[in-house]
């Protein structure tokens, strides 16, 4: 089947159409239906609904917490940039003036002369009161820019102590959160299995209820952080299953280097099997702050992008076919996100890789219950 990419007068057509046509939800199966048709599996259901309580707070949490981590990492490496920069300018102005010390003394100055041999370091020398009236007006002037500037580096290097303190209890923190968060994953989807009949058959229902709705509430957002349509991405299958994974809107959170968050971040076991969404070609890349990465040229014009993987299924590689639903990866976290929560870092782009990515938040929420 050849791609068809969409153009983007008609993504934004058909986008608008797609929203405009689309109701937001009633919830037709209420949270007493499923607890009544579960008391027969209150055990298994009660310790599915605490897990996926304890999942989605710790998922919000860390959530907020790596957007505070990024800003604030962010923050330190500026401030290391800022005094790395005044500590080259202090050595120009020590350079300057320690040699026009060196000409003034090789012009004769025996005072200059007394003043180099007296000084202990050669900021000692630049501050002292009678290498300053020794020289010229240039070199005073160069000697009070030097004090102003040391003081700023002491203040700098004030808030960069400040900022690594907080840097590193937001590590723990995360840390502490990601373990939470893998755990009780872990118990939601193997507790979920557990359920039967017109119980399983109800929490089906309403998780897929409250997902829909959760998609329509971030579609009616303007420009890429309200999404796409389903009909720009049809027959869209959710990347892991929904009962082992969780995601949030996090759409334009701050990340490091000053950026946005492009996509949505779908948290799961690691291990966990990831699926194509779609029928296409798969291109593997490897390396940069994606880590274990697969591109998906799906064959209706949208590429999609899976990133922080732990490996490629087997037979997969670049140029590989792939059927919708067919197993091309595993759950990990690769690239930047060594050390945090196992997740799949997930991109949609309208048109191709080369065109701008769009919040697939209310495309992940229709499919994934």
């Amino acid at each position: 089947m050849s791609r068809k990419p969409w153009s983007a007068p008609l993504l934004a057509l058909v986008t608008l159409v797609a929203l405009v046509a689309v109701p937001a939800p009633a919830l037709g199966v209420t949270q007493a239906e499923v607890d009544a048709a579960c008391a027969g599996s209150s055990d298994a259901y009660g310790t599915l609904k605490a897990a996926r309580a304890r999942r989605d707070t710790a998922q919000a949490e860390y959530v907020d917490l790596i957007s505070e981590r990024e800003q604030t990492a962010y923050l330190e490496a500026r401030l290391r940039d800022q005094i790395s920069d005044r500590e080259s300018t202090t050595n120009e102005i020590r350079d300057r003036v320690v040699n026009r010390a060196i000409d003034v003394y090789m012009s004769g100055g025996t005072q200059i002369t007394d003043l180099v041999f007296g000084a202990h370091t050669i900021d000692q020398l630049v501050a002292g009161q009678e290498f300053l009236e020794a020289v010229t007006a240039n070199e005073l002037s160069s000697a009070d820019l030097l004090s102003v500037i040391r003081g700023e580096m002491e203040t700098m290097r004030a808030d960069l102590s400040d900022q690594a303190s907080v840097l590193l209890i937001l590590e723990e923190k995360a840390d502490a959160l990601a373990d939470i968060l893998a755990s009780s994953a872990e118990v939601a989807h193997e507790t979920y299995d557990q359920l039967r009949g017109e119980c399983k058959r109800l929490d089906d229902a309403r998780q897929r209820e409250l997902a829909r709705a959760r998609a329509i509430a971030a579609a009616r957002k303007a420009g890429g952080a309200g999404g796409v349509g389903s009909v720009i991405t049809p027959g869209f299958i959710c990347p892991m299953a929904g009962s082992a994974s969780s995601f949030s809107n996090d759409w334009g959170n701050p990340r490091s280097g000053g950026r946005t968050h492009k996509g949505t971040d779908i948290f799961a076991p690691k291990g966990q099997n990831v699926v194509a969404v779609a029928s296409g070609t798969v291109l593997l890349t490897s390396g940069g702050l994606g880590g274990v990465s697969i591109w998906l040229a799906a064959d209706y014009g949208v590429d999609y992008y899976y990133a922080h993987l732990s490996g490629y299924a087997s037979g997969i590689s670049t140029g590989t076919r792939v059927s919708k639903g067919d197993l091309i990866a595993f759950n990990g976290s690769s690239g930047n996100a060594s050390g945090g929560s196992p997740h799949v870092h997930f991109q949609l782009h309208p048109g191709g890789r080369s065109r701008s990515p769009v919040n697939p938040f209310p495309t992940i929420a229709r499919a994934c219950r």
